[in-house]
């Protein structure tokens, strides 16, 4: 007889905010980028063993124009996020509830067009949404790039631990 171990996830001290719950708060009139950074956030560090929970109930259909691109950018950010993260996508992403009639330009410069129609993830053009490459870009995934020194580096250890002695001086 073989036994299956089941692991759960550590409890969390506070309540997760899910992709519903972002869209829900954007749409009483909360900065959509406040509420997407709570949800960022425990994606990438607070809530990692309960990402299914963050992103199972999908965003309630909005009433307004508004609404739709904002419900419509969180699949999108699902989407993304799970691509990036070999994350399994729910189903529900893939609605036509999700995707815009009218592309929306969230830089509606034309000196930005370029730049945005070239750099946005597949995820948010296939939704009509145009915000540009560096949309999710965040600290978690950029410190594991930037966590250790290059080996190509010009400086040793000795020259940087100098340099950072020199300049305490100076500053003092």
């Amino acid at each position: 007889m073989q036994r299956r171990v089941i692991t759960m996830a550590t409890p969390l001290p506070y309540p997760i905010h899910s992709i519903a719950d972002v869209a829900a708060r954007i749409d009483q009139g909360e900065d959509p980028w406040f509420a997407l950074g709570c949800f960022l956030h425990d994606w990438w560090y607070y809530a990692v063993d309960h990402r299914q929970d963050l992103i199972s109930e999908p965003p309630a259909p909005a009433a307004t124009q508004e609404g739709r691109r904002w419900t419509a950018f969180c699949a999108a950010v699902v989407e993304e996020l799970c691509s990036r993260t070999s994350f399994p996508c729910p189903v529900w992403t893939h609605r036509q509830v999700y995707v815009l009639e009218r592309p929306w330009f969230y830089f509606p410069q034309l000196s930005q067009r370029d730049w945005v129609l070239s750099t946005t993830p597949e995820p948010f053009k296939r939704r009509n949404i145009f915000i540009g490459g560096s949309v999710l870009d965040n600290k978690y995934e950029l410190q594991h790039t930037f966590d250790t020194k290059p080996r190509w580096s010009i400086w040793s250890d000795q020259e940087l631990q100098s340099l950072v002695e020199s300049n305490e001086v100076t500053s003092n």
